[in-house]
């Protein structure tokens, strides 16, 4: 069993954002939200998520207002302002699987870009300055909200690889949501780009318990988004960097980190400030279509799914 640390954590937006979506039923149905479906038995075919799971998800996110929950009988739901908020992370997600994973799914999904007509995908560029964004090229400091809050983690079961098998027809991004789904990986990637790399330092930013840690270290080296390079003489003394898949997956937590700051940062402003050094701007993510590099928004993409 997971032993659980209680100690506080750097509660950035990204945190936040994770409280609410950071489990993998939500996302997948999350992700089936945008795809169109509304419908609560629409959810559990397409999600292969067991009926009370999914209950119980609905539920917590019409108390989130992700959802509103449709009076009409078999209407189903329908996302709110800060449900369809969340839109750019899901391009972001599906961009990474894209790129990173095409080949893992029997399901595939081809985005059309409605203003200029092209089939597309999409790109994560600086609303300043249009180039498209590197995780290397920013900087970060801490901002008026930041603050500390005491983690509380979920005993969420993991997903068995018969749960995985049995949605492998049906879900787009279930690499990505698998890893976004577990907070405690989150974390850890968190830690890494912010510049933090070694064991002990990573142990210390996310308060996890140290058998925590070395399984998801172990994981995420396993999934190619962590490579570890020994620092000393020492054969165990190792740290920990992004390969560049793990990098590719920054666009998904910058648009994490902004709806975060959108919805839940404080009166006193946002935990974390970011900087584009290519033109020295704040840094805003903004999702544009590969062909056109028209901005995309939930109204002007087609998703075609097939199998």
């Amino acid at each position: 069993m997971e032993e659980v640390k209680h100690e506080t954590i750097r509660a950035c937006s990204i945190w936040r954002a994770l409280e609410v979506v950071g489990d993998v039923p939500v996302l997948l149905i999350m992700e089936q939200a945008f795809l169109g479906r509304r419908r609560f038995d629409d959810f559990v075919v397409q999600t292969g998520v067991a009926r009370s799971v999914i209950s119980n998800r609905l539920e917590k996110l019409v108390e989130a207002d992700i959802f509103v929950k449709l009076r009409e009988r078999g209407a189903g739901y329908r996302l709110t302002e800060k449900g369809r908020d969340l839109f750019p992370a899901a391009l972001m997600v599906q961009r990474w699987q894209h790129i990173w994973a095409s080949g893992e799914r029997d399901m595939h999904v081809t985005l059309s870009h409605r203003d200029c007509g092209h089939v597309m995908h999409p790109l994560a560029v600086c609303n300043s300055c249009s180039v498209e964004i590197d995780p290397r090229m920013v900087g970060w400091e801490a901002g008026p909200g930041l603050s500390e809050v005491t983690p509380a983690y979920g005993r969420r079961r993991k997903q068995s690889a018969a749960a995985t098998a049995k949605r492998s027809n049906k879900t787009m991004t279930d690499s990505v949501i698998e890893l976004f789904g577990d907070r405690w990986s989150t974390l850890v990637i968190r830690a890494c780009f912010t510049g933090i790399s070694r064991f002990d330092d990573i142990q210390r930013d996310a308060r996890m318990a140290t058998n925590i840690l070395s399984d998801r270290l172990e994981r995420l080296q396993n999934q190619g988004i962590l490579k570890a390079w020994p620092y000393s003489s020492h054969q165990d003394r190792f740290e920990y960097r992004l390969t560049a898949k793990g990098r590719d997956v920054y666009p998904v937590l910058l648009a994490l980190l902004h709806w975060g700051d959108r919805w839940y940062a404080d009166q006193k402003g946002p935990p974390l400030l970011l900087t584009h050094k290519s033109c020295t701007h704040d840094l805003s993510l903004r999702p544009v279509c590969s062909g056109c590099g028209g901005t995309l928004h939930i109204e002007n993409i087609l998703f075609e799914t097939k199998r």
